[in-house]
């Protein structure tokens, strides 16, 4: 049975206090698992959570699978044999920089169909989704003898006047229901009304989490919070900047939520790999998208090593943990009134006692603070090594114990009530215990101190030492960098030559520390380079091809994901030249005419979106297109977009503008917002508007493409007074977008008006691009053929300037305890394939430059696979050990 009241969650009339992180099942090999969840349970967690990807399970309609690296039953089991509870987030969509945000490809060959609303389409297969994989995972609760604590209705629908939001999210509650949960029902919709009826609002935040959660208590007093995501991290994008949080602010962070009297879920806790091609693509600016790598500075790295963060948030995750019963028993004072620009305290109080989070917010020279507790008394404390600290007051321990205070941040009760405190090396620390207070240095090394106070035991330690304490069965190890499965299993520190264990009775021993080698692995060395073969589409006239009826979306060419070919035939009747346009593609496409590279049509580095220059020949020109599907948006309005050529090649050239006139107010009507956006009708309507106008001239009637990037307000284009489009812009969606004028525009002057929301000046219309589509190159009877991409299983052709080409080479390989990286050099972009496993998408455009190649995909003899887009061979690259994962040395 589960139940909740306003300050934590029962199970079978027990208090839980949840101490969660995030891992991804999809994007970890099944092997490594058990792997990366012992190593969230040993560091204080007693929950993970995970999405569920609906593409994952359901690539193709009906072909559904749950083994191996998809049976998500296997990894629920796997938590619960380690004893943590799962936070189940099954969609149906789930954003998760995740290719169409979970959403199989296939939904969108589906007649009037639109995501996330109450469209019977959508609903229709959103329900077989559900009732697929739910029914068999209903066995797994915690009202059944399982672990699934929670599970999540949709994701983040902040689109709070959305038509038929409340009936879409309703009905995935049903849904929930129908298929055998129930247990409570959560979502995280930024407080977002009306409310989902019989549902828990969680929170979603980082940098301004405690005043989100104040705003929470207030609109929902009388259930338990919980932080779905604290953002520990952040995801990567080609060519962006490595995204980067310290992690003592992180820990900082982590225990100011506690402080709210809020439960933590850390997403990430372990980001793993976007491997294949399942990276999406963000709404952050016309050319983002998501990296292989989703390491995300975790505090578990992608590779599954520890990292500063992994042993700074213990601290507050052991603490939520292992004084979880006294935790959950407390609630938020007030709330009132806090500091966010100076020390700050944060006050719990309940049943079990009060707990005050004393926090520096951030003002790193601030190191200690001095207090008063609720009877006057002041102390001393020290904010080191987090920034911030908890200290216990009036804390009923058991029923013959009082902790009326601690200088001293709890790690704990572990055992037979073994309390264990900790503080900086050195630090003075009090403990008052039944109204009779001792004063005790922390300790300098790694033995700890155990005394006994009014009957109660204690244990003191350095915060250091605290980082490195491992709780098994109630025994507690303090020393190692590790402990695995049993407590024989050690990873001894670095120069250690003992550490300690504490029995649940508080009896201590010491253990001497195994003589190991402290030298680090040598990489393997990977062989040369060889062409196993180019791909001679572009050049052989021999190779079958699919026809095509009209230019269609990549899964035409048999690939729902990836890289796709087009062929199109053209006959010319004179030599000349042309400038093809194709607005109708996405994402990135290598162009070949007659067997030479033309140019990269698309977005991105080396790529363009401007009219590409070719010579036809006199007679048959055969264009053959490598289209890179680079991943479908997994948010915002642009989500469902199509992929490959999915419009006509057109002749065109730039149609030169005057100067808009640029004047305030605007003529705008809310039937000009599409239905599916509505939410935005408020922020419009309550926004200055501004109108920008611009006339041109065709002296005759061809269809005129408008694009514009890096534009940062709303934008509604007008010609001739019909609307052709609506552009939303925001914090999380940059403003980019194209529309191609046809039914809009008449011979001679035409009249393009822009109505526009924000601080527009004169000098950012200049980013409004027209062209003019003078010919339709593909249009009439003229044939489109697809043909899919595909891994060679053989060799073939090795010549062929700047065709795309394949690369082989063979290393061996010994096992080792660290992970083992690629890095890419002379290759500029393509695949990597080890032994068979598509392991991801490689560009030298950064931030990324090693990948992660899994243990379990390694063999003693292995094979290396590379695609490299334009031929260029990988020569340079090398095998690496990297335990903190791609970005951390």
């Amino acid at each position: 049975m589960i139940s909740y009241d306003d300050r934590s969650y029962f199970v079978d009339g027990r208090r839980v206090w949840l101490s969660s992180g995030a891992i991804h099942y999809f994007r970890v090999p099944h092997q490594l698992w058990r792997d990366r969840l012992l190593k969230a349970k040993r560091a204080g967690l007693n929950c993970v959570e995970t999405y569920v990807a609906w593409n994952f399970h359901e690539p193709r309609e009906g072909e559904w699978d749950f083994s191996g690296d998809k049976d998500l039953r296997e990894f629920i089991i796997q938590a619960n044999e380690l004893g943590l509870y799962v936070i189940l987030r099954p969609g149906p969509y789930i954003c998760a920089e995740w290719d169409f945000g979970g959403l199989p490809s296939w939904l969108m060959t589906k007649s009037g169909i639109t995501y996330r609303m109450a469209n019977a389409a959508y609903l229709h297969y959103a329900g077989k989704y559900l009732g697929k994989i739910l029914p068999k995972l209903a066995d797994l609760q915690v009202t059944r003898g399982g672990n699934i604590i929670l599970i999540q209705n949709e994701n983040e629908y902040f689109t709070t006047t959305s038509p038929d939001r409340l009936n879409y999210c309703q009905f995935v509650s049903q849904l929930i229901r129908r298929s055998g949960f129930d247990i409570p029902i959560i979502t995280c919709n930024n407080l977002t009304k009306p409310k989902i009826p019989e549902t828990i609002e969680c929170c979603n935040a980082y940098n301004n989490a405690v005043q989100f959660l104040k705003s929470l208590r207030i609109t929902q007093p009388d259930a338990p919070m919980l932080a779905t995501e604290f953002w520990a991290g952040w995801f990567d994008y080609w060519g962006g900047t490595h995204q980067v949080r310290d992690a003592k602010e992180v820990a900082r962070k982590a225990l100011e939520i506690l402080g709210c009297g809020c439960q933590i879920n850390y997403y990430m806790w372990h980001g793993g790999t976007n491997f294949a091609f399942w990276g999406s693509r963000l709404g952050a600016g016309d050319a983002t998208w998501q990296t292989t790598s989703y390491d995300y500075d975790a505090p578990l790295a992608e590779g599954g090593g520890l990292t500063e963060k992994y042993y700074l948030t213990k601290l507050v995750n052991m603490l939520a943990s292992h004084f979880g019963q006294i935790l959950a028993q407390m609630r938020m004072e007030g709330p009132g009134v806090t500091v966010h620009n100076s020390t700050q305290v944060l006050n719990l109080s309940g049943p079990s006692g009060k707990l005050a989070v004393i926090t520096n917010n951030g003002r790193d020279e601030t190191t200690t603070a001095t207090i008063s507790l609720p009877d006057g008394k002041e102390m001393e404390v020290s904010l080191e090594p987090l920034g911030a600290v908890a200290i216990p007051i009036m804390v009923k321990l058991t029923p013959d114990h009082l902790l009326n205070y601690s200088n001293l941040m709890p790690l704990g009760l572990f055992g037979e009530d073994n309390l264990v405190l900790h503080g900086p090396a050195g630090w003075e620390g009090r403990i008052c215990v039944n109204d009779q207070e001792i004063r005790r240095k922390v300790p300098e090394d790694d033995k700890p101190m155990l005394l006994e106070h009014c009957g109660q035991r204690i244990i003191i330690i350095n915060s250091n030492l605290a980082q490195r304490t491992w709780e098994l069965d109630g025994s507690l190890v303090l020393g190692p960098e590790f402990v695995g499965e049993t407590i024989e299993d050690i990873t001894p520190a670095h120069g250690s030559k003992q550490y300690s264990i504490i029995s649940p009775d508080g009896q201590l021993m010491q253990k001497k520390v195994k003589v190991v080698s402290t030298r680090r692995p040598t990489p393997p060395k990977i062989g040369a380079f060889q062409r196993l073969r180019v791909c001679d589409e572009p050049i052989n006239a021999d190779l079958d091809w699919e026809k095509m009826d009209r230019p269609r979306d990549i899964s035409a060419t048999g690939a729902d994901y990836g890289y796709g070919w087009y062929r199109l035939g053209v006959d010319s009747d004179r030599a000349g030249r042309r400038n093809l346009f194709l607005p109708g593609c996405e994402d990135r496409a290598l162009v070949y005419l007659n067997g030479t590279m033309a140019g990269i049509w698309g977005r991105g580095p080396e790529a363009s979106r401007k009219p590409m220059p070719v010579s036809f020949r006199r007679g048959q020109n055969e264009i053959i297109f490598l289209v890179d599907n680079l991943g479908r948006h997994c948010y915002g309005p642009k989500i469902g977009e199509p992929k490959g050529i999915f419009g006509h090649l057109w002749d065109a050239k730039p149609l030169r503008l005057g100067k808009f006139k640029l004047s305030e107010g605007g003529d705008f009507s809310r039937r000009m917002i599409p239905r599916m956006m509505s939410y935005m009708l408020p922020e419009l309507e309550n926004k200055p508007i501004s109108t920008a106008e611009v006339t041109f001239n065709l002296p005759k009637i061809h269809p005129v493409h408008l694009s514009f990037t890096d534009f940062h307000c709303n934008l509604i284009v007008i010609c001739n007074d019909r609307q052709a489009g609506f552009f939303p812009c925001s914090d999380w969606i940059d403003g980019y977008g194209d529309v191609t004028l046809g039914k809009e525009l008449k011979k001679g002057k035409n009249t393009l008006k822009l109505l526009l929301w924000g601080d527009v000046k004169p000098k950012d219309l200049e980013k409004i691009k027209l062209h003019l589509l003078t010919e339709s190159i593909s249009a009439g009877n003229r044939k489109w053929l697809g043909r899919k991409w595909v891994v060679p299983t053989e060799t073939g052709r090795v010549v062929g300037k700047g065709l795309p080409a394949w690369y082989h080479c063979r290393f061996k390989y010994t096992k080792s305890n660290e992970p083992l990286f690629l890095k890419i050099s002379g290759a500029k972009k393509g695949q990597i394939y080890l032994n068979s496993h598509n392991v991801g998408r490689f560009w030298n455009i950064g931030p990324q430059e090693y990948y992660y190649l899994p243990e379990p995909w390694l063999a003693s003899e292995n094979e290396l696979l590379i695609f490299e887009e334009q031929g260029h061979i990988p020569s340079g690259s090398r095998l690496v050990f990297r335990p903190a994962g791609p970005y951390r040395e």
